[in-house]
């Protein structure tokens, strides 16, 4: 009898235990990071209907599902090959009433049909989140905030967030009269960085001068905060200079965050074309030729399942954090958010009023309100929702020992 070679489908994945022991420590630190900054965990279906997943579903993805028929009914299913489509029918459907912003998390495994990539399976898993139900740039900051300390909490040193936003460059293209067959065209080019193709094809549209010379410089508006005034000079279109005031701002906020260090501007990158409306961005560590994590904005997904609103997400690609891991050595440790205590700030601007009723729909113990006419400039006061008490704290003696004023909470 000939011996049995058992072979794995190409693309899938066996954990063993010990790489399973890492991978669990992996997505629980990154769960733990992001339920400390209030976002609540939700778990989808791994296959659904191919039509109503497709609703939300880029065309380019939809051709990648991995897909069979359901006994039952006869109608076709898929596995799920994003997960943002699925809890984007799910707030449209069944969260729309919540008080908002909303905050989910997930770790999950998503099934492509591609080729495999740089640590990268056709079923792969992600940890990530989704804040819905805010438009303020600020939403992308906390996103972007969140990635930065989740990279912190797994030990990974020596990391940037590259930044960018798809309307700059739609702009551009619009001025350009460019049809969709020479975006893509000039989006290959700028995804190689070639920069000869690019200038052959921005000949061959011959737009005004000052489009050219945008277009053109696209490869190298690359950088920190001299790149927004150098494209600044390039904008000219309404759609790209309200891109690049949208980034701006995002960038202000980071620099106030203490982030902007770690954050480069990337105009050229365009890899989030099709997905994303406003900014997005992609996380790098030093060494490794892939992004480990990635987000944005996507304000016209809930919009296909029948709800206007906006929504800004990121997911780490779970196997790539491992690769990186074991390829530099990088010790998970580098705990944050360590008091034992989830912590969510409101930063949608409304009265106190309403912002405690978001608070206590999203079950909240304590508020601390900071600036308010019954405090001094080194005050806060302290609602206990619970037994509904208030108190007058000093801010320097809570940042100190917040254990000594609020049960349950440690001191660090």
């Amino acid at each position: 009898m000939r011996p049995l070679h058992p072979q794995l489908p190409k693309g899938a994945r066996v954990y063993l235990p010990d790489e399973a022991a890492r991978k669990r420590h992996v997505e629980a630190r990154l769960l733990d990071v992001v339920t400390r900054w209030g976002y609540r965990e939700i778990v989808t279906s791994t296959f659904e209907y191919a039509d109503v997943l497709a609703m939300g579903t880029d065309e380019g993805v939809q051709e990648n599902m991995f897909k069979l028929v359901d006994r039952e009914t006869g109608r076709m299913l898929a596995l799920r090959a994003d997960i943002t489509p699925q809890i984007a029918r799910i707030v449209a459907a069944r969260l729309r009433d919540e008080p908002k912003p909303i905050r989910l998390a997930y770790v999950t495994n998503v099934f492509r049909y591609d080729e495999p990539q740089v640590s990268h399976y056709r079923e792969f898993y992600q940890a990530g989140v989704e804040l819905i139900g805010l438009e303020k740039p600020e939403a992308e900051v906390e996103v972007i905030a969140m990635a930065i300390e989740g990279l912190r909490a797994l030990g990974l040193e020596r990391f940037q967030i590259d930044l960018g936003h798809p309307d700059f460059f739609r702009g551009l293209c619009e001025d350009a009269g460019a049809e969709p067959a020479r975006v893509r065209e000039l989006r290959a080019a700028l995804a190689r960085k070639d920069a000869s193709t690019l200038e052959r094809i921005v000949s061959d549209l011959a737009p005004a001068p000052h489009v050219r010379e945008a277009l053109l410089a696209l490869p190298t508006l690359f950088g920190h905060e001299a790149v927004l005034e150098r494209a600044g000079g390039l904008a000219r279109s309404k759609r790209s200079a309200k891109a690049l005031a949208n980034l701006a701002e995002v960038y202000r906020l980071l620099t106030i965050y203490g982030l902007a260090d770690v954050v480069r501007l990337d105009l050229g990158e365009v890899r989030g074309f099709d997905y994303y409306s406003g900014t997005y961005f992609e996380a790098y560590v030093s060494g490794f030729g892939a992004s480990v994590a990635a987000g944005g904005r996507y304000d016209h997904m809930l919009a296909r399942f029948g709800y206007d609103c906006a929504a800004v997400g990121f997911a780490f690609d779970v196997a790539r954090v491992l690769a990186v891991m074991e390829a530099q050595a990088v010790p998970v440790e580098l705990p944050v958010r360590d008091l034992g205590a989830s912590v969510a700030r409101d930063i949608i601007s409304r009265g106190l009023e309403e912002s405690v009723a978001y608070a206590r729909a999203q079950r909240v113990r304590h508020v601390l309100v900071v600036g308010s006419p019954r405090t001094g400039p080194d005050q806060l006061l302290a609602l206990d929702l619970a037994d509904g008490s208030e108190r007058v704290l000093a801010v320097p003696e809570v940042l100190a020992g917040p254990g000594r004023f609020f049960t349950g909470v440690g001191d660090g």
